[in-house]
């Protein structure tokens, strides 16, 4: 979307690919830097990723996550048991939760939490 004021068909679909394998951040550089339409650019960015979030099942997520770590049973670490209890928490809270606050030393539970 350098040049052009709507992105291409290829383009949306990588988005929404990336989105969906579980990236985390998106760059746009030229579209940005030399494009025309940044600030165009950067919505559309936005609302390609607000609909690819849309069509995932995180609910499904979350119980394949639990079943799985139930199945490790005690070979789990105390990191992933941590973790999966916090976000038992905030599943079951989802109604009543509007954020979910992590501290951490070195990210190492951020990770965990993540997943």
């Amino acid at each position: 979307m350098i040049k052009e004021t709507t992105p291409l068909r290829p383009e949306l679909t990588e988005i929404s690919t990336a989105c969906l394998d579980g990236a985390d951040t998106f760059i746009l550089t030229h579209e940005t830097s030399i494009g025309i339409n940044n600030i165009l650019a950067t919505t559309y960015l936005a609302k390609a990723i607000a609909e690819a979030e849309n069509v995932f099942d995180y609910d499904q997520a979350y119980v394949n996550v639990r079943d799985e770590l139930k199945g490790l049973g005690e070979k789990a670490n105390n990191l992933d048991m941590l973790a999966s209890t916090g976000c038992n928490i905030a599943y079951e809270q989802r109604e009543n939760v509007d954020l979910f606050i992590c501290l951490t030393n070195d990210g190492l539970i951020a990770r965990h939490l993540a997943k």
